[in-house]
């Protein structure tokens, strides 16, 4: 990958952007919608030296918080915070020339670890706390993650199969 300063910081300005935008890419789903963001999150986060991910990710939390205003107050915005915390999978400041799909796949799992983590934390405090809808922790994995499983898989490995392809154009 190009170790200019500036390509980087273009590309995480970019990420943030099309993080953003593949937040509007909504199909409703309950209480956490399913979008293309975590596919986006991932790609960052396979691509982006770990510096740039996190600062991808914040910049974009820093756009919907702009753009959406308190949605602190949403059941998915712990997910928004797993996505900066799950820049500690991004890649290390190295070439992306050495990169395998057993190492994104790893880092893809690690990503996805947390921002469950962050994501189910939050919805369940939220909707028992903040918006005083009683849910169980079993509710809270049924509808914040099991559902998303099967679709999570495939835009894990599309995340994949594009940072491959795009890995050969940006390790020159």
């Amino acid at each position: 990958m190009h170790t200019s300063t500036t390509y980087n910081w273009v590309l995480a300005a970019l990420m943030a952007v099309i993080t953003l935008i593949a937040s509007y890419i909504v199909v409703p789903f309950g209480a956490i919608p399913f979008t293309l963001q975590t596919m986006v999150v991932v790609l960052t986060g396979l691509l982006l030296p770990r510096k740039y991910a996190f600062v991808a990710m914040f910049i974009n939390a820093i756009l919907l918080f702009m753009i959406k205003g308190a949605f602190v107050y949403s059941p998915s915005y712990g997910f928004i915070i797993g996505f900066i915390v799950a820049m500690v999978f991004a890649r290390a400041n190295g070439s992306l020339k050495d990169e395998t799909w057993q190492q994104f796949t790893l880092r893809a799992l690690g990503m996805n670890a947390i921002i469950y983590l962050f994501g189910l934390g939050y919805m369940y405090l939220a909707l028992n706390f903040l918006l005083n809808t009683p849910i169980t922790w079993g509710q809270t994995f049924m509808s914040g993650m099991i559902v998303f499983i099967p679709t999570d898989i495939i835009k894990n490995v599309a995340a994949i199969a594009l940072a491959l392809a795009l890995n050969k154009r940006l390790a020159k």
